[in-house]
């Protein structure tokens, strides 16, 4: 039987173990329908049937990674929308036009109307997070979300420390994805951080 934890601020109820999207791809970029492996696409489709049955609901892509998005939009819609939490993420972008654009795309490929978590995909740099508060990154997910389409906003991130420490207070998100593990124990304070601000925390 899943069990599942509150996801910080958000209220929602994340299983414990969730299904990351990065592998869930033919391909690192956009694929020509009719190039599509049946075979792979058999075994993705049977792997998320699978792990929604076991209590799994979350699933994880990118528009970075390449064909996941598309190639989950032909499971996804098989699924009742309110059971499932679904998360894809976005590079900062140089313009709020650039975002949205790239949003459309993320939508279209998955299939969906809305999705419950919408990360900015890799803040790992100062000027990164500068370029997402500043240059209208921010603005287009919040854009996104007074309009229904995006429940919460997060960031990833493979930044030092710092970095990580001042993205989380700028009190812009409600969650966040980063690297915390039982040997590399680095990034504990930002979790530790994290949780005093209620942010979900994604590891």
């Amino acid at each position: 039987m899943m069990n599942y934890r509150r996801f910080g601020k958000t209220e929602l109820q994340m299983p414990v173990l969730t299904c990351g999207g990065m592998r869930y791809q033919q391909a690192w970029q956009d694929i020509d329908p009719k190039d599509l492996d049946p075979s792979g696409q058999e075994n993705l489709e049977a792997t998320i049937k699978q792990a929604f049955d076991k209590g799994i609901n979350h699933i994880e892509t990118a528009r970075g990674y390449g064909s996941s998005e598309y190639q989950l939009g032909y499971i996804l819609p098989t699924f009742p929308r309110e059971e499932l939490i679904i998360q894809t993420k976005i590079s900062p972008c140089e313009s709020e036009a650039t975002f949205l654009e790239t949003f459309e795309t993320c939508m279209g490929h998955l299939k969906v109307d809305y999705v419950d978590l919408l990360s900015i995909h890799g803040i790992n740099t100062p000027e990164l997070l500068e370029t997402t508060i500043k240059d209208g990154s921010l603005d287009a997910c919040r854009k996104l979300q007074a309009e229904g389409r995006v429940r919460h906003i997060g960031f990833s991130t493979h930044a030092p420390l710092e970095t990580i420490l001042d993205a989380i207070n700028s009190d812009a998100f409600s969650y966040i994805n980063l690297h915390w593990y039982y040997f590399d124990q680095r990034n504990f304070p930002a979790v530790q951080l994290a949780s005093e601000k209620d942010m979900g925390v994604f590891i």
